[in-house]
């Protein structure tokens, strides 16, 4: 089994408030969720109203597909243009033996 986690930080230059910015980070989530069946969550950043960070997992057999899944949700995280992502990180852990 293969885990690949990912973070991207968001810069939001269109927010005027928190409130604006969880709006804009809803609809990162919700619309990334849906095309990539995925589980997505802001994990920092709560309380900074124009930048997030967003996380996320994907789970595989191989680690060439796992880290393909996470480049393709990065780019269409800029796709969507809510924000500017300003930094992205990832760690792909193998446990077991890969195949």
């Amino acid at each position: 089994m293969v885990v690949g986690v990912s973070q991207i930080d968001i810069f939001f230059p269109e927010a005027h408030s928190l409130k604006d910015k969880r709006q804009m980070i809803k609809k990162i989530v919700e619309k990334t969720r849906v095309k990539f069946n995925i589980s997505m969550v802001e994990i920092a950043e709560h309380n900074l109203w124009q930048r997030g960070r967003i996380g996320f997992a994907v789970i595989g057999i191989k680690k060439d597909h796992v880290y393909v899944t996470i480049e393709n949700i990065q780019r269409y995280i800029e796709s969507l243009y809510a924000g500017e992502v300003i930094d992205t990180r990832t760690e792909i852990i193998v446990m077991g033996n890969e195949i």
